[in-house]
């Protein structure tokens, strides 16, 4: 037992060494602007309290060509008529606004909003976002490359709470990994909030079509569509004006809802590949929770114990520090270390949670 749970652990830190150097080896976006058409797809459901933050970050833009089309998914609060009063006062860009009517979900927003866009490239984020003045040209400069057919782009977390500090270091690991990923030619997540594709190869792989069984997955989902058929397509926009910021969760209720919602997409379409990696990173955490447990019962030694832990904790930190120096981001050094305590329980948890009930997302109940 102690020498498959080390083995288990031991394999996971050597494998730690392959997203390390994928992310040190990854070359920053280029510089230059790609002289294209845009058009920035904004979904929205009841986001009145946080639209003014988006519209201002979108007036600063300096990309030179550009229009956002927000696309209303039947919000019950006052966001459309918050959203009108805000793109009728000094607006410097082309807008349009549709709502949906007899569709409903992020999904159908972006295929409704793609379907009027006008723009070569497509960039989705969401209305609980902001960024800054160069966010557009860093998310489209990689499009110079006639072979992009993605760019995905970082996330950050903000908040001030200790939950939510703990949220920008556990989610920047997640993306830092899946940078990493893609560096390797592996795309294996992405993120809706910062997310840019050519129009044309929305329209070569039927979109959505084949991955709606869930509401989620309007990002991954449909990178792996595009990847199946562009294997060298997918990119990440490793630059630090390409960072979308939004708040994270300041309950654990919410945060766990979210996760629940993200593991829904998972069960759509996965294949081999993404079934081994969800039971290896499963393992791993047994493993680490089942050496302290066999530590307690004396089964093993406290220096073989800490030894592991501190290489664990000596890779994860390089990695993380590395991708949040190159993307000028801060983080918790104390945080990473109180994660280091919780996040096996925490994994096995949503690992179990993830598989039964419902979810709720913008005010709509799903079934897992």
């Amino acid at each position: 037992m102690v020498l498959i749970a080390a083995g288990i652990v031991g394999v996971y830190l050597l494998l730690l060494f392959f997203p390390i150097v994928a992310w040190q080896q990854m070359p920053f976006s280029p510089s230059e602007r790609h002289e294209c058409k845009v058009s920035v797809i904004v979904p929205f459901r009841n986001e009145e309290a946080n639209l003014r933050r988006l519209v201002e970050s979108l007036k600063a833009q300096t990309h030179a060509s550009f229009e956002v089309i927000f696309v209303n998914d039947h919000s019950s609060d006052d966001s459309l008529e918050v959203l009108m009063s805000l793109v009728e006062k000094d607006i410097t860009f082309s807008f349009s606004i549709i709502s949906l009517e007899e569709t409903q979900g992020k999904k159908a927003a972006i295929t409704a909003g793609i379907a009027q866009a006008s723009g070569e490239i497509i960039v989705t984020t969401d209305a609980d976002c902001w960024f800054n003045e160069n966010w557009l040209t860093a998310m489209t400069s990689g499009f110079i490359n006639a072979e992009a057919q993605m760019i995905t782009g970082p996330v950050v977390l903000e908040g001030m709470s200790f939950f939510q500090k703990l949220q920008r270091v556990e989610f920047g690991a997640v993306l830092a990994s899946s940078a990493a990923l893609i560096g390797l030619g592996k795309p294996t997540m992405a993120n809706g909030a910062n997310l840019a594709y050519r129009k044309s190869v929305f329209t070569e792989v039927n979109g959505f079509l084949g991955i709606d069984q869930t509401p989620s997955g309007d990002d991954e989902l449909l990178m792996m569509k595009i990847a199946e058929k562009y294997p060298k397509g997918v990119g990440f926009a490793k630059n630090p004006d390409s960072v979308v910021r939004t708040l994270a969760h300041k309950n654990w209720l919410d945060f766990i809802q979210q996760r629940k919602r993200w593991a829904s997409k998972w069960k759509v379409g996965m294949r081999w590949s993404t079934i081994i990696s969800a039971l290896f990173v499963y393992s791993v955490q047994i493993a680490l929770v089942g050496l302290v447990l066999l530590f307690l019962f004396g089964k093993v030694s406290l220096v073989s114990l800490a030894g592991l832990w501190l290489i664990k904790v000596v890779l994860e930190l390089q990695l993380i520090r590395n991708y949040f120096r190159d993307l000028k981001q801060a983080y918790s050094f104390s945080h990473f270390l109180l994660l280091q305590i919780f996040y096996p329980f925490y994994v096995l948890y949503v690992g179990l949670a993830s598989n039964f009930g419902r979810f709720q997302w913008k005010e709509r109940s799903f079934k897992i």
